[in-house]
């Protein structure tokens, strides 16, 4: 069976980021392998058809390995690549909107060693929107009207509130699975689309905002960073918050390469599956396509490893 090689996965983002000095100066890091991931993914399946690794494949002139018989003789779903890429993107969107929240807190955290008592309170009310906002976002649907992160339970809200009289969120329970459907895309190529809300077992899929092989719990973080500025424990708030939202952002960070992954898989597939035309007026062979993505990956990657190398050196500035 032939497997597409996911070399770019997490390596590729991890590996080209600058260090994580505190949760604050976490954002430019994240938001540069972020951007990073994008920007290479793009880059790479969009020039497909135009970036030019080296002279055409002659079929012909030149003796076949088992490698290329297998690449001519896929078989891909390209139709099945574009609708699972939709489910994608929608993905993507919520991590995004979630690392702005996470920011966020960080921000409120970052600033509540020299906060007065009456700053310490005006910001656990920030932190309490920042709880309902990240509820709402993690309970958000797709486009065919299915909740995106209850696992195989897509009819029911993922995410359930427990409030207060004050009407404060006291608990965020999960009410989904820890299922992920790995989608066929022929060929032997597949993709796992899926992200549930959240999974403290030790196998599976990552789960969106709480996992306990990242130690990412961000609903559970926001309360008690929510809970230590109202009781102004500020020791707490340096000891215990800062911390775990510094591993709630290696947790959003993971999930953006595990993305921009099934990202370039289904870009891949869509591309090899097209019928692309090339200089010489003929349909691209597969073995050309499949080269020209390699290619136009690897200098993308390298561009972007450079501004990420920058963009570090300058935060650190």
């Amino acid at each position: 069976m032939l497997r597409y090689s996911r070399f770019y996965k997490r390596d590729s983002i991890h590996k080209m980021a600058g260090k994580i000095n505190r949760v604050g100066t976490s954002r430019p890091s994240t938001a540069s392998r972020v951007a990073a991931a994008k920007a290479a993914r793009a880059a790479a399946v969009g020039s497909v058809g135009g970036v030019r690794r080296a002279e055409s494949v002659d079929e012909f002139s030149r003796p076949e390995s088992p490698a290329s018989i297998a690449i001519k003789s896929l078989e891909l779903d390209g139709a099945k690549a574009a609708d699972l890429k939709v489910r994608v993107e929608a993905n993507e969107r919520a991590l995004d909107d979630l690392q702005k929240v996470q920011s966020k807190a960080g921000d409120i955290a970052d600033k509540a060693a020299e906060a007065t008592p009456e700053g310490m309170s005006a910001a656990a009310g920030k932190v309490d929107q920042l709880l309902e906002e990240g509820v709402s976002i993690a309970n958000r649907k797709g486009e065919e009207g299915d909740f995106l992160f209850g696992g195989d339970q897509v009819k029911e809200e993922p995410f359930v509130a427990t409030k207060d009289a004050r009407g404060k969120i006291t608990e965020v329970n999960y009410q989904g699975t820890t299922d992920a459907a790995v989608e066929d895309l022929g060929s032997g190529f597949t993709v796992t689309t899926d992200i549930p809300g959240e999974n403290t077992e030790t196998t599976g899929a990552i789960g969106l905002v709480k996992d306990s092989r990242t130690g990412g719990d961000l609903f559970g973080n926001l309360i008690s960073l929510r809970d230590n500025l109202l009781a102004n424990e500020k020791e707490a708030i340096v000891e215990r918050d800062i911390p775990a939202l510094r591993k709630d952002a290696e947790h959003l960070i993971q999930h953006f390469g595990e993305v921009s992954a099934n990202q370039m898989m289904l870009d891949t597939v869509q591309a090899l599956a097209a019928d692309i035309e090339g200089e010489d007026g003929k349909s691209m062979s597969t073995v050309d396509k499949l080269g020209n993505i390699q290619y136009a990956l690897h200098r993308a990657l390298v561009d972007n490893r450079n501004f990420i190398q920058q963009d570090s050196f300058n935060a650190v500035d």
